[in-house]
């Protein structure tokens, strides 16, 4: 989403000409060790672990991924909106300003946190390695998070307690993505980059299914409390019980903030955040979509079965496509068609506000997430400018998963409420799809 799962490009200059970015284009010479795959970026500076990773390492990381985004995603799914709507009835409020103040707050202490995850990470030298410290440290805030939440029954508690949630568990977030840039080869980052995704959309099944069956209140949180640190710890065990490169090093030689702009790593943020927009917008206000316009009785348990069907399409589409765009040799063609899904899913959306129609559009969105999801992870790992800062820039990267869920609640509720109602807000995430696939037309080392 953090699905809260990246600062704005336009003006910003190189800070660091000692150490221009590699030249990168299509078809060149990799470097000995690197990928031969043409559809992946042969940027020299970037240079993972050549030996690869293993079966339970790619599993670990999965677990990891699904106890941070199950930890996102519950809450926001089920136990927020309801937590709002009781809050809001006892204090005479809207039920959407609440739950918009409450989520754009998080989202914005997000977007603070992963770059800053991101830079400690580069910058940690510990005996556990540059990655783990901080993974560790943040689940220890996360956790504290929800517990506050549990316990919460005003605005101020709710807000304090999600931006708890929100900056903790970016420190795992940040942290295992930047172990992707560490030790994955590049040809390689299809299939890896795909389960980091699958691992995202199991985690919001997850996150949906505990909330709906312990039920909207405190043991919801409680639940994903125990959860998401149990299944986060598969990710530390099998680290530091596998030596790499990542954790003997220590931090960069130009102390962890290398922040450069390169073209490309600009485009595929922006492509980043528009995908994101439409993720959000479809997701965010899909409880009370299906109260107040579509007319369902029982919204949270409508919204666990919306959910199940979107992600197992979107889970099956990353999984096969990630191998297949690694087999293939090309990322952007996935992108275009993952643009076009969720676009005709969000219109379907905005168009017809019926029980049948939200299945399709379920359908629809899942499986064009799924396609996008499979290569996320490849294309913006191929446009980093070196490996030394990694985390740092994947937590500028993350921004634009974060930001949507910023704007989307602002714009969300004068529009919602507004003649535009729910046909203009979804019609704002068809927009954003186009805007997805202009973006990744324009990124230039990757097919």
């Amino acid at each position: 989403m953090t699905d809260p799962r990246d600062p704005s490009p336009a003006g910003t200059t190189p800070t660091d000409p000692g150490n221009p970015p590699a030249a990168s284009t299509p078809g060149a010479t990799p470097k000995p060790g690197g990928s031969s795959n043409p559809a992946v970026s042969s940027n020299p500076a970037v240079s993972p672990n050549p030996a690869g990773v293993s079966r339970m390492w790619i599993v670990a990381l999965m677990l990891g991924i699904i106890g941070i985004f199950a930890a996102w995603f519950g809450p926001l799914q089920i136990l927020l909106p309801e937590q709002s709507r009781v809050i809001a009835d006892d204090a005479g409020i809207g039920k959407e300003s609440l739950l918009a103040t409450v989520t754009g707050v998080g989202a914005l202490v997000s977007m603070i946190a992963n770059p800053l995850c991101g830079l400690f990470s580069d910058r940690t030298r510990s005996r556990w390695g540059r990655r783990i410290p901080v993974a560790v440290a943040g689940t220890v805030v996360g956790v504290a998070g929800l517990l506050v939440l549990s316990s919460a029954h005003g605005l101020a508690a709710m807000v304090a307690g999600w931006a708890l949630v929100q900056a903790g568990f970016n420190g795992p977030f940040a942290a295992f993505t930047a172990l992707i840039a560490d030790q994955v080869p590049e040809d390689k980052r299809g299939l890896v980059g795909s389960m980091f995704g699958v691992g995202q959309i199991v985690g919001v099944v997850l996150g949906t299914v505990a909330a709906t069956v312990v039920g909207p209140g405190p043991l919801g949180y409680v639940a994903l409390a125990v959860a998401a640190p149990t299944l986060i710890s598969a990710v530390i065990v099998v680290q530091l019980g596998n030596p790499r490169t990542e954790s003997a090093r220590g931090p960069s030689s130009t102390g962890g903030w290398t922040f450069r702009l390169t073209r490309d790593f600009a485009w595929a943020w922006a492509m980043r955040c528009a995908m994101n927009t439409v993720n959000a917008i479809v997701m965010l206000y899909l409880f009370y979509y299906l109260s107040d316009e579509v007319g369902i009785a029982d919204p949270a348990g409508q919204v666990l079965l919306v959910t199940v069907v979107n992600v197992l399409l979107s889970a099956a589409a990353a999984a096969v496509g990630g191998i297949w765009s690694d087999r293939i040799a090309r990322r952007r063609s996935f992108v275009i068609a993952g643009a076009v899904g969720v676009g005709l899913g969000t219109a379907v959306l905005g168009g017809f506000a019926t029980w049948s129609t939200t299945v399709v559009a379920a359908v629809l969105v899942g499986v064009g997430w799924g396609l996008y999801l499979a290569v996320d992870i490849a294309i913006v790992t191929a446009t980093l400018p070196d490996d030394e800062s990694a985390a740092t820039m994947l937590g500028v990267a993350n921004i634009a998963s974060s930001l949507p869920q910023v704007l989307a609640p602002l714009i969300a509720a004068p529009v919602v409420t507004s003649a535009l109602g729910y046909p203009g807000f979804y019609g704002l995430g068809v927009v954003a799809a186009l805007i997805a696939v202009v973006c990744v037309r324009r990124i230039t080392v990757i097919r």
